[in-house]
């Protein structure tokens, strides 16, 4: 009887026309059409998470697993894979460690951390051609605000370069910063009577104020008006959290394209090092395009990227109309970059700028800002929606917020003549879970097939604001065990400091506590093997390719991890130092380890992630990371 390697094998051989396949055994076949493993892991616990049921069960867990080129070849037993090795195969002995497909963070920022991290070096480092010059405003009150601001623009300036942004970043001690700028405190002319020579950007995040010199620049790198029905005197809107973005991406680098691919190429390695190997984002700013696809063309991308295009409703006059310009392009691109969707931006900001149906105080609704509201952006989606574009929600946090996204895929039905299974085909999503989705909102997301992608960090962040809106609220806070009660599918999306390690974002949708040790909603808390799907494979129809990502089975791409621990047995308490010692990505070992690489039999490779409990962590960081 033909053993394993000589089926697979001749199988192999068949399948390309050379050979019949009964007729390989025995004989000798010229090396150069013998297609070896490159690589074969054996000896471990590989979870392949196979079944993408919404059960916990796993799926097949096999012991090794073999590699050709950037797919998976085999999986088995450690004598049928190790049988199928050539003379070139380079083989790692797991000794027993836990192997999972590499993770698939449904929303992250990468390059916008990056970017942060090489500012906050290079400001450390001082120097004439900084890229912004950023003060950190004091005060606990709006007259304190006020004067330092007035003061640091005055006597802390002159020495700039001319046209240097200036990014004033004020206090958020109990959200006095973000009140005092919705509060109307600092209006546009106000601020142009204390700095005209400079672009200035004044952050209390979600809320902004520019001053008219940065808003000039910025017409000027789009060649474009920006309407100013979003933001008046006092800047209330969140539309200028791109412009924060753009301004160092579009102005900045606008001719330094090596240097910004060079930075994203960095960020991207340490995510890889985390645990990252396919992520989705938004891209703010056309400068970032240039960079990423210089990492394309030198195939120097570490990890796979799934974009949603934000700059089509960005300093665009004619934004309602720019998705009837697209068509379908879904996933439409390379093996490490491809078009996600577009999106008219996020349809609200953060707290306590969202955008809710709750009653609430006065003093709390005057607060809240929906993005919808705005005709424009409306119909910025629904043309996209109508003209068959994957158009979806880049940033949502309140549930008003999916109302009115909802209400448009109703519209496509009644006014448009789409069918339902036309609108799930598009496979359209929303993010966050900030204060959603409510339990009557959850049967119409199934019925359209929109998608979640929930992060456990809203379990802290909303907290808060529960004292306002009512502790009967908790329950809307990333509800994923009523989300996959009602049929709709949660991805994971991890938005945070990856020096805290990424699965210190696994644990609280186990627990349900919250970084202040909170108990927020324990009924919707999910079995860790839930998570895990969240994860990978549900996070892989999220980002369009869950034909290549998300488990480990034959033919799809070789994205793995070899884990510190065994993710699947340790108490919960220690799911948070679960880490990464090798990262391999399309079939390529991308991380090693130092203090683990012995262990293997193999060198450190990539960047040395230290995290924030390990000594020496410090060291290993870029920069600091600030809200971006």
């Amino acid at each position: 009887m033909m053993s394993f390697s000589g089926r697979v094998i001749s199988l192999a051989f068949w399948a390309m026309g050379f050979l019949s396949p009964w007729t390989v055994s025995g004989q000798n076949v010229p090396a150069i059409l013998i297609g070896y493993p490159d690589l074969i892991v054996f000896n471990g616990k590989i979870v392949t998470m196979s079944d993408k049921s919404v059960s916990p069960a796993l799926g097949v867990v096999q012991e090794a697993m073999a590699v050709r080129g950037d797919e998976i070849l085999a999986l088995g037993k450690n004598g049928e894979i190790l049988g199928l090795s050539g003379p070139k195969t380079q083989k790692i002995d797991l000794k027993g460690h836990t192997v999972i497909p590499g993770i698939v963070n449904a929303h992250t920022h990468i390059h916008d951390y990056g970017v942060t991290r090489w500012v906050e070096a290079e400001n450390k480092k001082g120097g004439s051609d900084l890229p912004v010059a950023a003060f950190r405003i004091a005060g606990s009150n709006y007259e304190e605000i006020k004067h330092n601001i007035e003061v640091t623009l005055s006597e802390k300036t002159s020495k700039l370069r001319p046209g240097q942004w200036i990014f004033l970043n004020l206090p958020m001690r109990d959200f006095v910063g973000t009140y005092f700028i919705q509060d109307g405190q600092l209006s546009m002319s106000e601020l142009d009577k204390m700095m005209k020579d400079h672009p200035v950007l004044v952050n209390a995040h979600p809320a902004y104020v520019i001053n008219s010199t940065a808003e000039k620049r910025l017409e000027q790198i789009y060649d474009a008006p920006h309407p100013r029905e979003e933001y008046d005197e006092s800047a209330f809107g969140s539309r200028i959290v791109e412009f924060r973005r753009m301004a160092l991406v579009d102005d900045y680098f606008r001719d330094k394209i090596d240097k910004l691919a060079e930075i994203l190429e960095q960020e991207l390695q340490a995510q890889v090092a985390a645990g990252n190997t396919t992520f989705s984002s938004h891209v703010t700013g056309a400068r970032y395009m240039d960079a990423y696809m210089k990492l394309v063309r030198e195939k120097r991308m570490p990890l796979r990227f799934a974009f949603t295009h934000y700059m089509g409703g960005l300093f665009n006059p004619g934004m309602e109309v720019f998705a009837a310009r697209l068509g379908d392009i879904a996933g439409l691109g390379d093996d490490y970059f491809w078009f996600g969707a577009i999106s008219a931006s996020a349809i609200d900001s953060g707290p306590p700028m969202i955008c809710t149906g709750i009653e609430a105080p006065e003093d709390v609704k005057k607060r809240e800002w929906c993005r919808l509201d705005f005709k424009r952006y409306r119909d910025f989606l629904y043309n996209g929606l109508k003209n068959h574009v994957r158009t979806v929600v880049g940033h949502n946090y309140g549930d008003k917020g999916l109302d009115q996204y909802l209400e448009l895929l109703d519209d496509l039905v009644a006014k448009e003549g789409f069918t339902v299974e036309e609108i799930r085909a598009m496979r359209l999503s929303t993010d966050h879970c900030g204060l959603y989705p409510r339990p009557d909102q959850l049967p119409r997301m199934k019925k359209y097939g929109v998608m979640l992608s929930c992060g456990a960090n809203v379990l802290t962040r909303t907290y808060p604001w529960l004292e306002k809106y009512g502790m009967q609220y908790a329950n809307w806070i990333s509800p994923v065990k009523s989300a996959l009660d009602a049929g709709v599918k949660v991805a994971f999306e991890c938005e945070e400091d990856l020096y805290d390690g990424l699965f210190a974002y696994f644990e609280p949708f186990v627990t349900r506590k919250n970084e202040m040790g909170k108990l927020v909603a324990p009924q919707e808390a999910v079995d860790r093997n839930i998570v895990m799907k969240m994860a990978t494979s549900w996070s892989s129809e999220f980002v369009l390719r869950e034909d290549k990502v998300g488990t480990l089975e034959n033919g799809k791409w070789a994205d793995f991890l070899v884990l510190n621990k065994d993710y699947f047995t340790v108490p919960v308490e220690e799911i948070p130092r679960v880490y990464p010692v090798i990262s391999v990505v399309g079939g390529q070992i991308r991380y090693v380890r130092s203090d683990a690489a012995a262990e293997f039999g193999l060198q450190p490779v990539g960047h040395q992630l230290r995290y924030s409990w390990e000594k020496g962590s410090e060291s290993n960081r870029p920069g600091g990371l600030s809200d971006m």
